[in-house]
Parts: structure tokens; sequence; C-alpha cells
């Protein structure tokens, strides 16, 4: 697990306490590639590293020391004399549903996206990955960037939320990405998680399909996801927009024909 570790300059002790105040700024240095024993000069706030060292800064220097798995905020001493003069510890936390939120998850400026180019690519990274993995964790499928979010999205502990404008340009990073698909296309509110990819769904019905010996019969879009023989599938409940892409990709491989529903008859698929 990538922790990161944050460090403001130019701050009193007592910005520890006042979140909302504290300024990130610079760019972005990681020191997994670089040896432990170097010391490396800084005009950034935000690092990331791997979860074994953390930061300690010295006359506007920065050296990686053996820590624990934590995350910390440092603030450096304004005396004149360098050194740090307090360290926060930021730690992981498990949610409503089990799921174990990274220690940067607890850091307030986190829900709030950098305007340097270098931090905010580190900074969505980090997003992307615990969408996906919260998302695979409490089975979600579908994110409503103007509504009611998820707890991913919304720490009540330090009562800070990712706001919708932030939340949109993480969508529009996870569409880049391949992670996430706007439902309906060609808006900017609704989108559709793809912890699994469309075609991973794919795969996963059509080897369901042909251990039950389904192959050549036809099933409602409802039978497949709601039915008796699927209740205990993973794609039990999975969102009708998915599952039609999930057929789609079935179809071009030759081993599915979609069918339109007729009547009181939802959509139907003829498995090949």
């Amino acid at each position: 697990m990538i922790v990161t570790y944050f460090v403001v300059k130019e701050l009193p002790y007592r910005a520890l306490h006042t979140w909302p105040r504290l300024h990130l700024y610079g760019l972005i240095a990681n020191l997994t590639t670089c040896k432990l024993t170097a010391s490396f000069r800084i005009s950034s706030s935000i690092y990331y590293d791997s979860p074994s060292y953390m930061m300690s800064s010295s006359n506007s220097h920065l050296q990686a020391a053996p820590a624990s798995s934590s995350a910390f905020v440092s603030i450096p001493s304004t005396s004149g004399g360098g050194g740090m003069i307090g360290r926060t510890p930021l730690r992981s936390t498990i949610g409503s549903t089990g799921f174990e939120f990274p220690a940067i998850w607890n850091f307030p400026p986190f829900f709030t996206l950098q305007p340097n180019p270098s931090t905010l690519s580190h900074q969505l990274e980090l997003w992307r990955n615990l969408v996906l993995n919260w998302a695979r964790h409490d089975r979600v499928f579908e994110v409503n960037a103007d509504g009611e979010v998820g707890e991913a999205f919304h720490n009540k502990r330090i009562k800070r939320r990712l706001l919708p404008p932030s939340m949109k340009r993480l969508m529009v990073e996870m569409v880049k990405n391949g992670e996430a698909a706007p439902d309906p296309p060609k808006q900017e509110t609704r989108y559709l998680l793809y912890w699994r990819k469309p075609d991973e769904w794919g795969d996963l019905i059509y080897a369901w399909v042909t251990e039950n010996g389904l192959n050549a019969s036809i099933m409602t879009f409802y039978e497949i996801t709601d039915g008796d023989l699927s209740h205990t599938t993973e794609f039990y409940e999975l969102p009708p927009p998915l599952l039609r892409k999930a057929l789609e990709s079935l179809v071009k491989r030759g081993k599915a024909q979609l069918l339109e529903g007729q009547g009181e008859v939802g959509e139907g698929v003829r498995f090949l």
C-alpha cells in the first residue's frame, strides 16, 4: 500500500488544528526510487513513499528514515533552528462495511484537488485506487456525483467530502483509464464503475451458463442477475446497463445474441 506524507512548510503548530487554512504547494518527490541515505532539497508539500519510511526535515532538506506504516503530517519549526516541532499520525480506518480506508483518507486536504499538475496526477491516482478497491469490497456499481455519495467520497469523522466538481474530475480520469464509463453517455454526473471490466463480467456469466447447462437457452436480463440461480453469483444484482455491456462483449465474440423484449417480457439473450 502506498502511503502519502504531507510536509507543510512555514506554518505554526496550531495549523494542525485548522486544516482548512493549510495550503499544499509544490511538486512530488518519490523516494522509492532513491537511496535511503541520500538527502533531497525540497520545495514541495506532498511526498509519496513506501509504507516503511517516513519523512524528516532539517535545513530545507528531506531524508528518509525508518518508521511505522502510518502517514505523518509534519510541521517544521519556524524558530530558525530547523527540525520538526510536531508530527501528527494518520492511520487507516475501518469503514461501516468493514472496508479498510488508507491513512491518507483521514487527511482533510486529500479531499481538495491540488492545482499543481504533478501533485494532482498522483492525488488522482490515489483516489482511483481507493475508489476501485472500495467499490469492489462493497459491490458498488454506480456513482452519482451530484447525488448521495458513498462512504469513500465522504469522511464524516473529519467532516470532509469530495465535492461534485472534484468528483467529476476524478470520474473523467477514471474514464480515461478504462475504470469507469458515463451512463448514459455524454453527461458528467452518473458513472458505472469498472472494478471488473464488461468483458470480465461477460466471461463470468458465460462460465455460469456453461456450468449450468444453459447453452442454447434464452434468458431475460432479470433471470441472469436476479433469478433463482444467480443469487450466489458475483454478478447478482448487476445493473442492467453494465449487464448489457457484458452481454455485448459476448455478442462480439460470437457467444450470445441479444433479443428485444416484447410485452411484459424484458430484454433477453440467447447464449450460443
